[in-house]
């Protein structure tokens, strides 16, 4: 992501809700970058993100059914909220995902979030439309879950605009990360992998469209610095035309061994116009998707196998085996295992002298009991009990006298009593402890909780500062800029005008253009030092009539075509029917073709218009005190005032000018020779020494050369006094 924020107001705060499995750690940390970062859900590399924390990044499995989710759009208090549907790559919806939406709606209500971007599924246009004879026109969705997904962008429309919260529904295509974890084209690897087989339920000539995450990533982040847009809903496709016979092949290409079959069914598009909606999503927020998927499919499938077979450590490896064995499996293999061993001890101790006030029996109840509580405890008291019986039947005690001798009974009683007693107190204690370390986990818990939200917030707080420091900034440039174009000589206006553009706009590919009165030629008047060796000093309005009608009806002209030999941005000051300056923007970066951008050059350029406008107006004021009376020629005082004027635009680098001091000191003769022969943008003027001078401006040696053949022609004389 190379975005860099043109939006001096841009959100410092955006909150990940919905299905965000799809998202890992490098991505997250990229678009940390540009905002803090709220996630409620589960992410893949969870576990990295809690080992590496971040002050940008807080992580939170919440819903926004629970209580804890209104708590954190309170306390966080984002800019803006993306919330990723259930049905995004060609997923089946979320649990009570309608629920989830009002209250998601709710929360963004109460804390006056200003914008809500739902990312959907393109599944909500596969429909035809149909004739009713009683409902008239409907939309006969493919399958129940396009219909769903439409359904579900009905409620959100609904929602909308129920709780007055604009949002920018987005749909997209199936979603492709770096290593494809959690997503269609993972599972289709693991299903290819595994069978060595793919069914696809489409027709082989059907398109099939992929996003990256990357891409997806900028569009959102363009939709977030967006401030000027209102609520709508908008296509977002990676503008690739592939088809699912393409598709399968390039498999095929990457899995050895593949075989993939295709539905006959008749191809079913999208309900909208590709190209219309490539070139609104285009011009409202300047997003074109760079990566193909599909091309690189190789490249995408040797990640995923790298991913899959990385070798375990041997501590993954023994967690592994571990989980495999529950504690029940562990407890019973314990219980069996030390009944054999004390049986077995018992065949050579029972004759012993030294083992006759020792009852291992009740050694291995009480262990039973005490380690692992009253069920154990009371299965060991029944083994050992079973064991005693067995051992009075090899005395010689039948199974009659045993039970009806009364004398027999206490050796049962006691092992069965022990079981229960100490299991029954092992137990009890064991739940104390798990109660309590529920407790302290739930306090740590809600500490944790409340702790990350108050340091966010004393994050948040110090970025607000920034922002107004820099909210206030802006309306100081603003008005630096004002001050610098109240000046009544248009070449003035012209070097300051330049200096501001570059300056505010951070731009240096600016270019300034008077036209003739004939409305054919653009002539240069100013210019960035970089774009001085670029543009040519005359240009004929025929290279921009593409233009030129936006412009002369007042409107600002923005490239969205993205035609080289256009400025990307341009605006152009008018009078009578007539364009007298046009003010270019050659270059722009991707993040600088939105809506804020153009306003901001708008805004600037109007400045310039109303200055310039008012110059115009003083000069034709001054029109007879400025020029000796019938010619052309300025009196001392004016052209000393324009050409100190042309040196400084020529020391600023965005303007040349060479000054001539002609041999003739005659007025009358000179204006006389002079007429024809020089652009209107070209001054002639008396010098304080009594001579008359001949300021070319935009003009270079070798236009001089041109200029100086045609002024000998005329038999004029003279001497370059500056600019070569």
């Amino acid at each position: 992501m190379n975005h860099k924020s043109t939006n001096p107001d841009q959100p410092s705060c955006v909150l990940l809700c919905g299905r965000v499995d799809f998202f890992d750690y490098d991505t997250l940390k990229q678009i940390a970058q540009y905002y803090n970062v709220i996630i409620s859900g589960q992410v893949i590399d969870q576990e990295v993100l809690l080992k590496k924390p971040s002050r940008k990044i807080h992580i939170y499995n919440e819903d926004p059914t629970q209580e804890n989710f209104a708590r954190i759009v309170y306390s966080y208090s984002p800019d803006t909220v993306w919330y990723f549907t259930g049905y995004i790559d060609g997923g089946e919806g979320l649990t009570n995902e309608n629920k989830m939406l009002e209250a998601l709606f709710e929360a963004c209500s109460v804390n006056e979030v200003s914008k809500l971007v739902v990312i959907s599924s393109v599944n909500s246009l596969l429909y035809k439309s149909a004739d009713g004879r009683k409902t008239g026109f409907f939309k006969d969705y493919k399958n129940e879950r396009a219909y769903d997904c439409g359904a579900l962008e009905d409620l959100i429309r609904y929602n909308s605009i129920r709780k007055n919260v604009k949002t920018v529904i987005l749909r997209t295509s199936h979603i492709a990360n770096r290593a494809n974890e959690a997503t269609y084209l993972g599972n289709l690897y693991n299903t290819a992998l595994n069978t060595r087989k793919v069914d696809f339920p489409y027709n082989e000539n059907q398109l099939v469209d992929f996003m990256t995450v990357r891409d997806l990533c900028e569009l959102l982040i363009s939709v977030t610095e967006e401030t000027m847009d209102t609520s709508g809903s908008y296509t977002a496709l990676s503008g690739y035309r592939h088809t699912y016979g393409e598709f399968g092949e390039e498999l095929k290409k990457s899995i050895e061994g593949l075989d993939v079959t295709y539905d006959k069914q008749g191809l079913l598009d999208y309900a909208i116009n590709r190209k219309e909606e490539e070139r609104r999503i285009r011009e409202n927020y300047g997003f074109i998707a760079a990566d193909d998927v599909v091309a690189d499919l190789n490249s995408s499938y040797g990640r995923y196998r790298k991913k899959q077979i990385r070798k375990k450590s041997v501590q993954e490896r023994l967690k592994e085996l571990a989980g495999r064995f529950s504690q029940k499996l562990l407890k019973l293999t314990e219980l069996i295992l030390l009944f054999a061993i004390v049986q077995y001890l018992l065949r050579y101790t029972t004759d012993t002298v030294f083992f006759k006030y020792v009852d291992l029996r009740l050694f291995y109840v009480v262990i039973m009991g005490v380690a692992h509580g009253m069920v154990p405890g009371v299965l060991a008291g029944l083994l050992e009990c079973v064991s005693l019986a067995v051992s009075y039947w090899n005395t010689g005690v039948s199974s009659t006298m045993l039970f009806y001798n009364v004398d027999f009974w206490l050796p049962f009683a006691i092992y069965l009593m022990t079981g229960a007693i100490t299991g029954y107190m092992t137990s009890t204690k064991d739940q104390k402890q798990a109660f309590a370390e529920e407790e302290v986990a739930t306090l740590q818990e809600k500490y944790m909780f409340l702790n990350s939200v108050y340091m966010s917030v004393i994050d948040n707080k110090e970025e607000y500062k920034k922002q107004i420091l820099g909210y206030q900034d802006s309306f100081g440039k603003i008005f630096d800029a004002v001050q610098k174009l109240d000046s009544s000589v248009p070449s003035d206006i012209f070097v300051n005008g330049i200096s501001t553009l570059e300056r505010i706009l951070e731009n240096h590919s600016v270019a300034i253009y008077s036209m003739d009165e004939y409305q054919k030629y653009l002539r240069l008047t100013a210019c960035s030092k970089e774009m001085a060796v670029k543009l040519t000093n005359s240009v004929s309005i025929e290279d921009f009539r593409a233009i030129y009608d936006t412009l002369l009806s007042g409107e600002t002209f923005k490239n969205t075509e993205f035609n080289d030999e256009l400025p990307m941005y341009a605006y152009a000051v008018t009078e009578g029917g007539k364009i007298r300056l046009m003010i270019t923007l050659f270059d722009a970066d991707t993040e600088q073709m939105n809506l804020y951008y153009m306003n901001l050059f708008t805004i600037l350029c109007s400045l310039i218009r109303v200055s310039f406008m008012r110059a115009l107006e003083y000069q034709e004021a001054i029109e007879d005190e400025k020029y000796y009376p019938g010619t052309q020629i300025l009196i001392p005082e004016f052209f000393k005032t324009e050409l100190l004027a042309q040196r400084k635009m020529a020391e600023a680098g965005v303007a040349s000018c060479i000054l001539l001091k002609l041999d003739d000191d005659e007025i009358g003769e000179v204006d006389e020779k002079m007429r024809g022969l020089i652009r209107h943008s070209d001054l002639l003027g008396r010098g304080e020494d009594g001579g008359n001078y001949l300021l070319l401006t935009q003009t270079t040696a070798d236009i001089l050369d041109i200029v100086g053949k045609r002024f000998k022609g005329k038999g004029i004389g003279y001497t370059v006094m500056e600019g070569m």
